[in-house]
């Protein structure tokens, strides 16, 4: 018994992660990235709208070409589409007469003239 207590057993400890390392990294990250940024050529105002222009247009262009195949397309596979569902001979509707009967005696019989 004396001999657990003179050498008693550790006790495991949880491992904390340790936020003073983690945010160090953090902080060193950031401020590389400020410098990386210093580093950066920047276009001139006058590039950049010129630049902007183009992009603008080329996807204006873009559009207007996929947007004419997309309407040609979808008109012919409607084309397409129609002529499977027509028939191959014409077919001719038969309209028949519709009579109206005349007015028999009894359903006049109750009406004043």
């Amino acid at each position: 018994m004396n001999y657990l207590k003179k050498n008693p057993a550790p006790i495991p400890r949880e491992k904390k992660p340790c936020y003073n390392t983690l945010m160090q990294k953090i902080i060193k990250f950031l401020k590389e990235v400020a410098v990386e940024f210093k580093n950066i050529t920047w276009p001139k105002k006058d590039t950049l709208i010129q630049l902007t222009i183009v992009v603008i247009s080329i996807s204006i262009i873009i559009s207007l070409i996929l947007g004419g195949f997309d309407y040609l397309f979808t008109n012919s596979i409607g084309l397409l589409g129609n002529l499977k569902n027509k028939p191959s001979t014409p077919t001719v509707q038969s309209v028949e007469p519709t009579i109206n009967p005349l007015p028999s005696v009894a359903s006049t019989a109750g009406t004043k003239k």
